[in-house]
């Protein structure tokens, strides 16, 4: 298990350009919500809560300010859960994520010049931050990293085509295809 690290799945969006809810699609035989926090399990992740309401799951936690983005969820986030030194966020949306990808996000943001946490350039998310949110909000994840001062660090090409997300009906057939 990694200590005092939370994972987070994001999934308190609108899912509008989807036009159904992306975290109760099937995955595999499997709500993609759940293939989500498996991902987190297998990075040894012992604390995982859900960001938005999901029913049926006891570990959500309902934005405070809902469908205003994932950087606000992100920041009421870090003041909430800060009992933790750090919360790695996924997306519910990125489904080609796997655990070597965020042991090595959770490795990279364990080094001492990348203590306030990582992601990898490119790509917001996922992203591991340490527990201390800035005084601004801001509506963009970039935007939040940049003035967290979280360092982008280089992701593998080998790992390039699973940072895919499904925002759209015809980006989730394509992830179903594959």
């Amino acid at each position: 298990m990694v200590n005092n690290i939370a994972g987070v799945v994001l999934a308190g969006g609108k899912s509008s350009r989807m036009g159904k809810n992306k975290a109760l699609l099937d995955y595999n035989g499997k709500k993609l919500i759940d293939h989500m926090i498996a991902l987190l399990k297998q990075s040894y992740i012992r604390d995982i809560f859900i960001s938005g309401n999901i029913k049926g799951y006891d570990n959500t936690i309902p934005d405070i300010s809902p469908f205003e983005g994932p950087a606000y969820a992100i920041y009421d986030l870090l003041e909430k859960l800060s009992n933790y030194e750090k919360i790695l966020f996924l997306p519910v949306d990125m489904p080609f994520l796997n655990p070597d990808i965020l042991n090595l996000l959770i490795e990279q943001a364990e080094q001492t010049e990348q203590k306030n946490g990582g992601y990898f350039y490119n790509y917001p998310l996922p992203a591991i931050l340490r527990t201390n949110p800035p005084k601004a909000r801001v509506r963009s994840v970039k935007e939040l990293l940049s003035i967290m001062d979280i360092m982008a660090i280089d992701l593998p090409y080998i790992y390039k085509d699973y940072m895919k997300n499904a925002n759209t009906p015809e980006q989730w057939q394509e992830v179903i295809s594959s």
